[in-house]
């Protein structure tokens, strides 16, 4: 299916320019005009007219598309994003609950063809070379809990790994010297490399990174059966829960306890069952919030002292190698 996207491609052009085309809202150069219809004609692309409608009010706002407003982060965020809209008269645009690459696209290019400029996206489903394309084509679009290298500075990753760093330490500090890593196949290929240049706390304990396969219950099994294994960390939101009632039966069975901590809690009635990790929340919402309003300048001041707040100068260190922080 052709998208908006494909078309400024061709078009050497930005999503927001064949927005304005498509819409005819803003005026834009005769030259872009011609690149934008003749590649609309090449490619047989079909705006998206209920978007089109959507656009009548010219103050757009920024935009959320989240996997939930459940998730702290995202509450957090939220709250602010909401509160700063109000303040100058514009809407915010709220949407959550992508459950496969095709309605990541959808909501997006919705949002793209609405004219949205400032755009806070979760993305759990899309291809990595599609979704740097939106980042290259949208710059004002910033892309949380997924790391794209090429496009780095719009990129809001630190949670994943900081979490980790936190979760070790305090693993490490309560006795644990055999702790396993479960993670899914994209946040695997973003830690994995990284882990053998880091010392402390890494270093004091055997850390074992398990990708965890599609179904996780063999995964389980084997960690669960493990005599050395005495913690578990899973950094999967989407599995975290059902790992743990794996992990719940199978050392009852074998009598014997593992400490687990999960990215999430997503039992029944939102009943806290398990420790889970710590995300820098309020620090990470004001790089969101100050990104989104193209507050570039004082963004990383801000940053940066409330990581000072959070972190001891060795974990300062150890987030800065990773660039969370420089």
């Amino acid at each position: 299916m052709t998208t908006i996207v494909d078309v400024a491609n061709k078009a050497g052009v930005s999503v927001a320019t064949v927005s304005r085309i498509i819409n005819k809202n803003t005026p834009v150069s005769e030259a872009k005009v011609a690149k934008v219809m003749a590649a609309i004609k090449a490619l047989n692309f079909v705006p998206n007219y209920h978007a089109q409608n959507l656009t009548v009010n010219p103050q757009t706002g920024p935009g959320m598309i989240v996997q939930s407003i459940q998730d702290p982060l995202s509450a957090s965020l939220l709250k602010d994003l909401s509160a700063r809209a109000s303040s100058l008269s514009q809407p915010l645009h709220l949407a959550s609950g992508a459950h496969s690459e095709a309605q990541e696209i959808h909501l997006l290019e919705n949002y793209l063809a609405l004219g949205v400029q400032a755009l806070y996206f979760e993305s759990q489903h899309m291809d990595e070379q599609r979704l740097a394309e939106f980042m290259r084509l949208h710059p004002r679009l910033l892309v949380a809990k997924r790391y794209v290298s090429q496009f780095a500075s719009q990129c809001l990753h630190l949670d994943l790994i900081a979490s980790l760093w936190l979760a070790i330490t305090s693993l490490v500090e309560r006795g644990h010297s055999h702790i396993t890593v479960c993670c899914d196949a994209q946040q695997y290929q973003e830690i994995s490399p990284q882990l053998v240049n880091i010392d402390s706390p890494f270093s004091q304990a055997t850390l074992t990174v398990n990708c965890l396969p599609h179904d996780p219950s063999d995964c389980i099994s084997s960690v669960v059966g493990s005599d050395k294994c005495s913690a578990l960390v899973c950094l999967s939101p989407r599995l975290s829960w059902p790992i743990w009632q794996q992990v719940q039966q199978q050392t009852e069975q074998l009598n014997r306890q593992i400490e687990f901590i999960g990215a999430s809690n997503n039992a029944p009635g939102g009943k806290l069952s398990y420790s889970t990790l710590f995300y820098p929340v309020e620090a990470m919402a004001r790089q969101a919030l100050a990104f989104l309003f193209a507050e570039q300048a004082e963004v990383r001041g801000a940053f940066v002292a409330q990581l000072e707040a959070c972190y001891s100068e060795n974990e300062l260190l150890y987030v800065s190698r990773l660039g969370a922080a420089g």
